[in-house]
């Protein structure tokens, strides 16, 4: 969004300006001047520090956020065409003067959602200090409140997002919810949104990543990918999906805790399942090819693997987050996508008697 449509957007906005008053008071010691960066609207510069004191003017543009910081202090803010107060300090703030103005919103919202943290970790925390119940129920307690704790937390974050369909607080809302919800449900939040916050580069990326997803979703054929080995030896995907056995994937790094968690299970059904026809690939994204090769070692990964991958396989098939495990068919079509922990056994177990 340009600054001029910014600032008709805000036009209609009593006690809104066209500029973003920012009175700053550093209570760190030893800093002269801070750093103020808005990257969408090519901001970057230094603003000197006299006595404690800052004073800057940005041009008003509430779909973007900005940033304030020294040393190792700093605070996001949002030019909203409003007079912002920011400390810089341990707790470090920024307060707009105008009860209900997009910043102070954004507050609101940053204390929700600590809020909403906090009261989850405090039961989880109780829950694990209950000696009177047993592992299997302790498990199943901290699943039910964590499931009815995202159920919440993605219907609160649906509702940020439609009451502030015009500016950047939707943009945050839409990134929190969508960690959480299926494609389908954040296409529609996506929906929810200003063309103007459709045409963002963190929208349009979303939305590019989902398509990918969709392209590579359960019923599609595998997509191909040639890589370079650790060894410098051109290597395909193709080479071990697509030829006539069931093949699960396991896309990981050695740097990732739950990916080292998965190898013992993914061993177990590979001893039970190889002879009847699995293979089992291991693909290593996002990571060191030594370290891969080393942990692979450790964990006795004994399957076939592709080393150096790094973001190659994981921009194709809109992988996120690792692991993530595929079983793909014998013609390579994608039979299940991001398996864990008992399903991996269980889906392959539908395929493989």
């Amino acid at each position: 969004m340009t600054i001029a449509a910014a600032g008709a957007l805000l036009a209609g906005c009593a006690d809104v300006s066209d500029v973003t008053k920012i009175s700053g008071t550093v209570k760190a010691e030893a800093i002269d001047e801070v750093n103020v960066t808005v990257p969408e609207m090519s901001i970057d510069t230094l603003v000197p520090v006299k006595d404690g004191k800052f004073y800057l003017e940005v041009p008003a543009n509430p779909v973007v956020f900005g940033a304030i910081s020294a040393a190792s202090y700093g605070v996001n803010f949002i030019p909203d065409g409003t007079e912002i107060d920011v400390v810089i300090a341990e707790e470090s703030s920024a307060v707009s003067r105008k009860s209900g103005s997009v910043q102070s919103r954004f507050v609101s919202y940053q204390e929700k959602v600590k809020t909403i943290m906090n009261d989850f970790n405090t039961s989880v925390q109780a829950i694990m200090a209950d000696t009177s119940i047993s592992e299997d129920e302790r498990k199943a307690m901290i699943d039910s409140n964590y499931n009815a704790v995202t159920g919440s937390f993605v219907d609160f974050n649906e509702q940020v997002i439609k009451d502030n369909s015009d500016n950047v607080i939707a943009l945050f809302a839409l990134q929190q919810a969508a960690m959480l919800s299926e494609d389908t449900e954040t296409q529609a939040m996506i929906g929810m949104l200003s063309p103007a916050l459709q045409e963002t580069e963190s929208v349009k990326t979303m939305k590019a990543e989902i398509q990918t997803r969709i392209e590579t979703g359960e019923g599609k054929m595998f997509k191909d990918f040639t890589v370079e080995d650790s060894d410098g030896k051109t290597v395909k995907f193709s080479d071990y999906v697509g030829k006539g056995k069931y093949v699960l994937v396991d896309f990981w790094a050695s740097w990732c805790g739950p990916c080292k968690a998965e190898i013992p299970n993914i061993r177990n059904i590979y001893d039970k399942y190889h002879k009847k026809g699995l293979e089992v690939l291991s693909v290593a994204v996002w990571d060191q090819p030594q370290a891969t090769k080393d942990t692979a070692k450790v964990y006795g990964v004994k399957w076939d693997q592709i080393i150096n991958a790094q973001q190659v396989p994981t921009e194709l098939y809109g992988i996120q987050g690792i692991p993530h495990i595929i079983l793909f068919g014998p013609d390579g079509t994608i039979l299940k996508r991001n398996l864990r922990g008992e399903e991996i056994e269980e889906e392959v177990a539908k395929y493989i008697k």
